[in-house]
């Protein structure tokens, strides 16, 4: 089954599938959110086998190596619990759903782009019914956010049961679809027509909109000057960079209408974001340089190592009130790294993004701007990972997914992570 690409396309359509599945309110199938962990277990094992069979991946292993090595120095420096540095592993578990995509088995990566793009459409498309059922039955098949935000006092979660992942999705889907080429001779971008081309794009905006997420719709506007301006010529990008100054006051006070209420009322003392990022803060400055160490703040195995919750004093309605560690602490994540590995947290990023500049994949290149689809998820991670745990939710998997299609299997130093510059 894994060793094509549709094997592991059908296995993340599944994860999907399962994770909506557990999101149902009427019936508890919370279980099924863990298959997302087993194809990501699978990928770290296809990704450890491929690696240590390739001795020219030697320098992956090094820098991977030398950030467990400082992983075990922050472990023991802050008397830690030993397993606390498998943290480091789950912070950087998507790399390797990255690199068994992009190395580990041999197939025409723009038909594997072609299956993953008609996947996403065919969510998109089944994700409009239950826009409808959010406003029509709210709150009966998924949950609905309660903060009165959007129409109606509605903000659709649709399949994903959350706002934030469902703009989420529908951010990544724009990026992938303003990315396409358009073939003159076959008169299509890439595998859509242009009526369908541009009738999934006004798709997707009405409905990030609908959600009034914020950030994303942020982003996606900012995504839309990029490609605009990226895919002008001559005087069209004269034209282009004229229209960008003159529409972008006229859209942020656009945005301000609608969304500066909301905006305002977050921006005090008592907004759960600004919390997490003071108390973030405090704990980079108290550990400075080194850092409290993994698993210790808004990261997973912070949940059952609580010592710098307690020392700091952290609020519990950050950290949740109940007797255990569910609060909003695991909304932020690249704050995470802060706090966690110090000034490190340069270096986790810096192999966070490496996929970013990886070799592109030639078939690929010869139907997307590979170029302009990872600067504008690059953006997009930037832009969210620091609001949301995009490198733990759903989101970023498939986010990782797509940067592994686009990379060229060929390139012989993966990652591009030279030990000598570590």
């Amino acid at each position: 089954m894994l060793n094509s690409y549709k094997g592991y396309l059908n296995f993340l359509f599944f994860v999907l599938v399962f994770f909506i599945l557990s999101r149902i309110n009427f019936i508890n199938l919370k279980f099924l959110y863990y298959f997302g962990h087993l194809f990501t277990l699978i990928c770290f094992l296809v990704s450890f086998l491929y690696v240590i069979s390739r001795p020219v991946k030697s320098n992956f292993i090094c820098a991977f190596t030398l950030l467990f090595l400082y992983s075990f120095f922050l472990v023991y420096r802050n008397n830690l619990p030993v397993v606390n540095v498998f943290q480091t592993l789950i912070t950087l578990k998507f790399l390797f759903v990255y690199f068994a995509m992009a190395y580990a088995i041999k197939y025409n990566k723009s038909d594997f782009l072609a299956d993953f793009t008609k996947m996403l459409t065919g969510i998109l498309l089944t994700s409009v019914i239950f826009v409808f059922s959010d406003y029509l039955l709210p709150n009966v098949l998924f949950t609905l956010a309660q903060d009165g935000r959007g129409l109606m006092g509605i903000s659709p979660g649709s399949l994903f049961s959350s706002r934030v992942l469902y703009s989420g999705f529908l951010l990544l889907f724009s990026i992938l679809l303003l990315s396409f080429k358009f073939d003159k001779e076959k008169g299509k971008y890439f595998i859509y027509k242009p009526s369908v081309y541009y009738g999934l794009l006004t798709l997707a905006l009405i409905l990030v909109i609908l959600t009034f997420s914020r950030k994303e719709l942020l982003l996606l506007l900012i995504v839309y000057g990029i490609t605009f301006l990226y895919k002008s010529e001559g005087r069209a990008r004269i034209f282009s960079v004229i229209s960008v100054v003159v529409l972008t006051p006229a859209i942020l006070y656009f945005l301000w209408m609608m969304l500066g209420d909301s905006i305002q009322g977050n921006f005090n003392e008592d907004y759960v974001r600004y919390k997490i990022f003071y108390y973030a803060v405090e704990i980079f400055e108290y550990y400075f340089p080194i850092g409290s160490g993994p698993g210790t703040y808004g990261t997973l195995m912070s949940k059952f190592y609580t010592g710098v919750y307690s020392y700091f004093e952290v609020d519990k309605a950050i950290i949740g009130y109940g007797s255990q560690i569910e609060g909003p602490i695991f909304d932020l994540f690249f704050v995470s790294l802060i706090a966690e590995y110090g000034v490190g947290f340069i270096f986790v990023l810096w192999f966070i993004f490496q996929p970013f500049f990886a070799k592109k994949d030639v078939s690929v290149k010869s139907v997307i701007h590979i170029g302009l689809l990872r600067f504008n998820l690059g953006i997009m991670l930037i832009g969210i990972g620091f609001m949301v745990p995009i490198m733990g939710n759903i989101v970023g998997l498939l986010l990782f997914f797509l940067l592994g299609i686009v990379t060229s299997r060929t390139s012989q130093s993966e990652l591009k992570l030279q030990c000598k510059n570590v």
